[in-house]
């Protein structure tokens, strides 16, 4: 019997001292929070073993993905509309629907530094960059900004659509656009200059997120969630443009 007792305990010992196998979570994040969910992710895996799997898009598209099967396990909207329908549709978690941003909008221009409000109301360009209003929030709060401005005629014909916000920004930057409506978060990063554009000129830009029912990692998803509202992460947030 005694023979026994060692091959029993080094095998108990080895059970409690092997680490658990980390576990991963598949993010679908609206573009304009994808540099920021990078910096979280970050922080997320400094602190956990667990792993994050970040894949980015229009929130259009990604709704689409999700309700065509897509293996997400969270969804980030840069809007209220598609999580409020994934709720209605029963595709996610009930009562895990948060609002983990509000984003900014504003007007940039990478190569004139001189007043771009002024560029845009006197038509002295020759493209607008704004995303795809179809599938990117920013870019339908793009259009209610020139229709609050009354500048639908001005910018008729000259406006450029990228798929999402992080492709209207790439053709401001690039120099394929003089100007455009992006998402602050891009530009605080590279530049001090810029129009934000007044909050009553454009729906609110509320972002919410939402744990998905078909996901396998629920519990992981939820240690997310509450690793977002944390103050350290709030505060991340806050310092890349977005107001909490």
């Amino acid at each position: 019997m005694k023979k026994l007792k060692l091959p029993i305990f080094i095998i108990i010992c080895l059970l409690f001292t092997v680490p658990l196998k980390a576990e991963q979570l598949r993010i679908a994040v609206a573009a304009n929070f994808y540099s920021t969910l990078s910096l979280i992710k970050h922080e997320f895996e400094k602190t956990y073993d667990d792993k994050l799997i970040v894949i980015r898009g229009s929130t259009g598209k990604l709704y689409a993905q999700i309700k065509h099967g897509a293996p997400y396990d969270v969804f980030m909207a840069a809007d209220v509309m598609r999580p409020q329908l994934l709720e209605k549709q029963q595709l996610c978690v009930k009562n895990s629907r948060y609002t983990y941003a509000t984003g900014v909008l504003v007007l940039w221009s990478a190569a004139n530094k001189n007043d771009v409000l002024a560029k845009l109301k006197g038509g002295d360009f020759k493209k607008l960059a704004i995303a795809n209003p179809k599938t990117a929030p920013y870019g339908y709060a793009a259009k209610e900004t020139l229709t609050a401005l009354k500048l639908n005629n001005v910018v008729k014909n000259k406006i450029v659509y990228g798929e999402n916000i992080a492709q209207a920004f790439q053709f401001v930057q690039s120099g394929g656009a003089e100007i455009g409506f992006v998402a602050m978060s891009y530009v605080k990063p590279v530049s001090h200059e810029f129009w934000q554009v007044p909050e009553e000129l454009y729906s609110p830009l509320k972002q919410q997120m939402v744990i998905l029912k078909k996901s396998k990692q629920q519990r992981l998803a939820k240690k997310f969630v509450e690793f977002l509202k944390s103050n350290k992460i709030k505060n991340i947030i806050k310092q890349q443009g977005y107001i909490i």
